[in-house]
């Protein structure tokens, strides 16, 4: 099965219903974009829930993958705090 979207010119795209569902994405999720060895690419869907997200790291990303997820949540709950 094969779902296509359109990348905006802000290049911002919308997730088509069955890829969400499959996925089990929803509203203030991550998405995590990861490159395998074979060169294609996986994505992950990182919850808004800290725990969640915390126990699914431990599961299925790579430290460097964890690091920078960790990274990204840090200054954009410092952003948070600056509005």
């Amino acid at each position: 099965m094969a779902e296509t979207t359109l990348i905006t010119g802000k290049y911002q795209i919308t997730l088509p219903k069955r890829v969400r569902e499959a996925l089990g994405a929803g509203v203030g999720d991550r998405l995590t974009f990861v490159k395998g060895d074979d060169g294609l690419w996986r994505i992950i869907v990182v919850p808004k829930d800290p725990v969640k997200a915390l126990r699914l790291a431990g599961r299925a990303l790579a430290p460097a993958d964890l690091a920078k997820l960790h990274q990204d949540y840090e200054r954009e709950s410092e952003d948070a705090l600056r509005d």
